[in-house]
């Protein structure tokens, strides 16, 4: 016996997978700017143990920082959003300008990109 009129759903349509590619997409976009202009939400000094919001001066004697703890609570929380927001958008509009192979390309383009920040720019 076969079932002709299938009516399970399209996997890459629906909103988990609109609100999973957005996130991923734009969390990788975000990391790229505020790692290049120092737009992390905190930064942690060990030395310290201080925990300074934005790029405020931590006082003197704090030593090195650790920027990526904000790096990737910044970008999560704007992926997030982002995510949230891609998600409320009602599927024939979003179809204008969303792809779910972004999901693969972007990461690999900004890693490219990522890789020669670090490198040929440096901090």
């Amino acid at each position: 016996m076969t079932h002709t009129g299938s009516t399970k759903p399209d996997p890459a349509t629906g909103r988990h997978p609109v609100f999973s590619i957005t996130f991923g997409v734009i969390a990788c976009i975000v990391y790229l700017f505020v790692m290049n202009y120092g737009w992390q939400l905190f930064t942690y000094y060990p030395a310290t143990n201080t925990w300074v919001l934005f790029n405020h001066p931590p006082g003197p004697g704090a030593g090195p920082a650790m920027k990526w703890y904000g790096y990737v609570a910044t970008s999560l929380i704007v992926g997030g959003v982002a995510g949230l927001l891609a998600s409320l958008i009602p599927e024939s509009a979003l179809r204008r300008f969303w792809w779910p192979g972004m999901i693969w390309l972007v990461p690999i383009v900004t890693t490219i990109v990522l890789f020669w920040l670090i490198v040929y720019v440096g901090d």
